[in-house]
């Protein structure tokens, strides 16, 4: 028997989409908890029947639940397509702390911290305009992947800039993961973008809500982009956009080879699995210090194996 508990879809910036409830395949400790995850600061306990669904959590509690059901699903998903557990970097010679969402500070902070083993998800802004980072399931599956990422490549953390982008990228991937992997999400994407995935969209735009302070409702970063990476880039984030611009570009071009089985969830659902897979199978296998072009070469050869049109994107986008 599993347990039920409340989500966000998307996150309030998205109030179209509401809340939703899921079923995790394991029983959940109060806190919510369990051996991998916890939130700091929560002792919620389950209703009767283990689920967490009652009707006067308070907005916090409700936040809580949220935060781990997010962090559990992201976890879950890399379990399942990789075929090992996820180990954190601290438990990586038998012990088992868990890895902490802190979601409760004041600040403008959404970072993965090895030293604290936690993820932090900041709140700022005023109470009756205030946002809250572990509200979007894109910042709260990026920063989990964060520490997913750490504990399967440890050297990437303090990598060099193509290193950390790359990192990057593999975070923002967790956010659309996510989507893909649910048939219900895949068909709100069908929707919005009535099967043209070159618009943007909520699998494309990574953070909506939590852009800058300047801009602070505009989205972080855009996988719908034509971001060429030039040597003079050194910026992590660069190296991030041009990586998610790249393959989410591979990822349409399959998509409209459909037809008219592009407006089908199940096809989305499918083409998407394949292509989270193979993405994560890329990572897997790089080296402990890796470069673009290898990564690239990698995701090539599995995605479309000598396919003309990876090569064009590829000359188009890069310059080795």
């Amino acid at each position: 028997m599993g347990t039920k508990l409340w989500i966000w879809k998307q996150g309030p910036f998205y109030p179209q989409l509401g809340k939703k409830i899921i079923e995790l395949p394991c029983r959940v400790n109060p806190g919510p908890s369990d051996a991998q995850i916890a939130i700091e600061g929560f002792e919620i306990q389950p209703n009767a029947r283990g689920n967490f669904l009652e009707s006067n959590y308070s907005v916090d509690e409700i936040d809580a639940i949220h935060t781990y059901g997010i962090m559990r699903m992201v976890i879950d998903y890399y379990e399942k397509v990789i075929g090992n557990p996820v180990i954190w970097y601290w438990n990586r010679n038998g012990y088992t702390a868990p890895l902490v969402a802190r979601i409760n500070r004041d600040g403008i902070d959404a970072r993965y911290s090895r030293d604290s083993r936690s993820i932090f998800l900041d709140r700022y802004g005023f109470e009756y305009n205030r946002i809250h980072h572990c509200r979007s399931v894109d910042l709260v599956a990026h920063e989990t992947a964060h520490a997913i990422l750490d504990g399967l490549k440890p050297a990437w953390e303090h990598g060099n800039p193509e290193t950390r982008g790359m990192a990057e990228a593999f975070c923002d991937f967790a956010a659309m993961f996510w989507i893909l992997s649910q048939k219900d999400m895949c068909s709100e994407v069908i929707a919005e973008t009535c099967g043209d995935l070159r618009t943007s969209n909520m699998l494309s735009l990574f953070g909506v809500g939590h852009g800058f302070e300047e801009l602070p409702g505009k989205a972080i970063r855009e996988a719908n982009n034509h971001t060429k990476l030039k040597k003079d880039h050194w910026n992590p984030y660069h190296y991030c956009e041009a990586i998610t611009g790249l393959l989410y570009a591979a990822l349409v071009e399959e998509y409209e080879l459909l037809g008219d089985r592009k407006f089908e969830p199940d096809a989305l659902y499918e083409l998407g699995n394949k292509w989270a897979e193979i993405i994560l199978w890329t990572y897997v296998k790089c080296p402990e210090i890796p470069t673009l072009e290898l990564f690239l070469n990698y995701f090539r050869l599995h995605w479309f194996g000598n396919d003309e049109n990876m090569k064009k994107l590829l000359k188009e986008r890069w310059f080795f």
